[in-house]
């Protein structure tokens, strides 16, 4: 069984659309990145565009941020991450506590992925679950991830030039 589709459409016009198109076939519409990447994340609720909502807190503004979100939308909510640390997995986690209700499985399984973390005991799900805790950042491991100096001036000249791009996107 088909749980839900995820950001199946990249606008919220097309979302609506789709969920129009396929509701009688029971296949809830979840909305990501027109609620994470909006100007308007309540854009997707108002619309009758998606069945769900996918949150991630850190790009919504942090936990308070993202629980007003949920709260307006009326929505089901998922709670899930970008390719996060221990210490982004900690920020879904104690969201995903702080809602009232959690219909749908939360997505906090990444720090898995990385062949290292920042965090003495990184946050996996065991058993499928995950600690609400705040980790514990460890210097020997952060000194270990250190990235190189190529690879460091390889990112400040990326976020300079998203700067520049995002400069002149704000002056129009």
């Amino acid at each position: 069984d088909l749980e839900y589709v995820e950001q199946p459409c990249a606008t919220v016009d097309e979302l609506a659309e789709l969920r129009r198109r396929v509701h009688y076939m029971d296949i809830p519409i979840a909305a990501d990145e027109s609620v994470r990447k909006a100007a308007d994340p309540l854009a997707v609720a108002e619309a009758g565009a998606a069945d769900l909502i996918v949150v991630k807190a850190q790009p919504l503004g942090g936990i308070h941020a993202a629980q007003r979100i949920v709260a307006a939308a009326g929505l089901p909510a998922v709670v899930s991450s970008a390719l996060d640390t221990s210490v982004g997995i900690a920020m879904g986690a104690h969201l995903a506590a702080a809602l009232p209700e959690l219909d749908f499985d939360c997505g906090l399984g990444t720090v898995a992925l990385f062949v290292d973390d920042v965090a003495d005991e990184p946050l996996v799900p065991v058993d499928g679950s995950i600690p609400v805790v705040r980790p514990t950042v460890s210097s020997s491991r952060l000194d270990a991830l250190r990235a190189d100096d190529e690879r460091t001036r390889w990112w400040l000249d990326r976020v300079r030039r998203c700067h520049r791009v995002l400069e002149h996107a704000v002056a129009l």
